[in-house]
């Protein structure tokens, strides 16, 4: 997996560096909305340069309001699936490589609570998505 580019000011996705070693996600999404199809789409977007195109997404149902079954991004459709308790992630499979499984950080939350939240996702291992947004003061749930 390759990494961003350091992330701008506002930045809504981190991934984890290369040598960062074994972790219980790979990094961070802050979607602006609960709206599956049109972030899942944005998340694509952002993704495709650094990882490839991925050939499915698996999101925390409990996360997202309308959840599609497919999505069409950049002229490929993409299968969605989804869990109940997936531990507010997100997994994002790219043929046959582990997934990227990032952590969805609720589109509601404080801007400075959320970028608390990214920085912790590419900084720490070990640590469980639930952890991350206790130690940020973000709900888990709305």
């Amino acid at each position: 997996m390759s990494t961003l580019p350091p992330p701008s000011s506002g930045s809504r996705l981190r991934l984890m560096p290369n040598d960062a070693g074994p972790g219980v996600m790979d990094g961070g999404w802050w979607p602006r909305s609960r709206d599956a199809a049109s972030e899942l789409t944005e998340l694509v977007n952002a993704l495709v340069d650094q990882v490839g195109m991925p050939t499915r997404l698996t999101i925390d149902f409990d996360d997202w309001g309308d959840v599609p079954l497919r999505i069409t991004v950049l002229g490929r459709e993409l299968r969605v699936g989804w869990l109940p308790h997936l531990d507010h992630m997100v997994a994002i499979s790219c043929g046959r490589a582990k997934p990227i499984l990032l952590l969805v950080i609720p589109p509601e939350t404080t801007r400075s609570s959320a970028e608390a939240a990214l920085a912790e996702t590419v900084a720490v291992t070990g640590v469980s998505p639930e952890e991350i947004l206790a130690s940020c003061d973000i709900p888990a749930r709305p």
